[in-house]
């Protein structure tokens, strides 16, 4: 049994493009919950399982409502989507300003996953405008 997925080489990454998780924004975001999930190993304890895995729930939940925009057509559906990713979004940003204050994360860790999320809500904001 393999424990990881095989490392794709760049013609099977080629092949992959396109799809509805090749766009900046879910990248972005993609690489937030990477650094997420870094913070989360050295993360105390007693907080892991509330204050740590509802931020790792509304990081995966803005990802699900991106990709869902991404994939749909109908104007209506795509920025009611992206609205409640927007919100997805703050609240996040939020949670992660919680984990610093309540020393949960260093100072570092969180600029980092800020950036990340500033970077999305930026992207997000961009792609709404777009659409008005």
């Amino acid at each position: 049994m393999v424990p990881f997925p095989p490392r794709l080489n760049g013609e099977e990454r080629r092949l992959l493009r396109g799809g509805p998780g090749d766009i900046p924004i879910v990248h972005t975001l993609y690489d937030a919950y990477v650094l997420w999930s870094e913070v989360m190993e050295k993360f105390p304890k007693p907080q892991r399982y509330t204050l740590g895995e509802t931020c790792s729930r509304y990081l995966l939940a803005t990802l699900e409502l991106l990709l869902g925009a991404a994939t749909t057509s109908n104007i209506v559906e795509k920025s009611a989507r992206l609205k409640d990713a927007s919100a997805k979004v703050d609240t996040a940003k939020l949670l992660v300003r919680l984990c610093k204050d309540c020393k949960c994360i260093t100072n570092v860790q969180y600029l980092q996953v800020e950036s990340k999320l500033i970077d999305t809500g930026k992207m997000l904001g961009g792609w709404m405008k777009s659409l008005s």
